[in-house]
């Protein structure tokens, strides 16, 4: 299961932002400026933190302005190594520019994965969000410590997370209450939504515009919003 350091979207105090820890391993699904300083205590709160792995799903600042700040932290004040896991080689290269020539990393501190080389990676999914970053967003599907999870990112469409759907699943999704071509409308979306629920994917929903119109939208199902972790 995951946690959240936020469930938020673009415009929302705080940013999108799932975690899970794995013995000493602390796994960041993206990292937002705006849920840094509750990605520091959560580091400083674990007795044992071997690496860090920041999973990204795309590289719009909600998802990603935190990273560069975030090696540093690790580098400088912890000693903990930092791994960028990117989910294509493009998108590799834009974090790689990101971190040596914007935020200046030192480079021992921090490298970059493909995102399909971690364990707890199954598939990397690609998905459509915004047209100025066609082909360059994706979502997971992940095993973590047994649970199988299906995580969106950001995305307009279910589709090409379906495939990976079971009644076993824990599915992420994303969720907007207000309509745009780039995000999953909770207007389009709820059948389908209340549909896989129905059949036993248990379904949390995250990177919220409007909780209390999600909240309306939901009561009554077994569909859940994204659980915040306590820091």
């Amino acid at each position: 299961m995951l946690e959240f350091l936020g469930r938020g979207s673009a415009f929302a105090p705080e940013n999108n932002n799932a975690y899970f820890i794995d013995g000493g391993d602390l796994v960041l699904i993206d990292c937002s400026m705006n849920t840094l300083q509750r990605a520091i205590a959560l580091c400083r709160s674990l007795q044992e933190l071997r690496r860090i792995y920041v999973l990204v799903t795309h590289t719009h600042s909600d998802h990603i302005s935190g990273i560069g700040m975030l090696i540093h932290y690790a580098y400088f004040m912890l000693g903990v190594p930092v791994t960028i896991a990117a989910p294509s080689d493009e998108v590799a290269a834009d974090l790689r520019y990101l971190c040596e020539h914007l935020d200046g990393c030192e480079p021992a501190s921090f490298d970059i994965a493909d995102a399909a080389s971690l364990k707890w990676v199954k598939a990397v999914i690609p998905t459509s969000h915004a047209a100025a970053l066609e082909g360059r967003c994706f979502g997971f599907h992940l095993d973590v410590q047994g649970c199988d999870i299906v995580y969106t990112g950001d995305t307009n469409t279910l589709d090409p997370f379906l495939p990976y759907i079971t009644p076993d699943t824990v599915l992420y999704s994303e969720i907007s209450a207000v309509f745009s071509p780039v995000h999953l409308y909770i207007g389009s979306a709820i059948d389908r939504l209340k549909a896989l629920s129905d059949s036993g994917t248990k379904i949390y929903l995250m990177h919220i515009d409007i909780e209390d119109e999600i909240l309306q939208a939901i009561e009554g199902t077994d569909i859940s919003l994204a659980p915040l972790g306590k820091f």
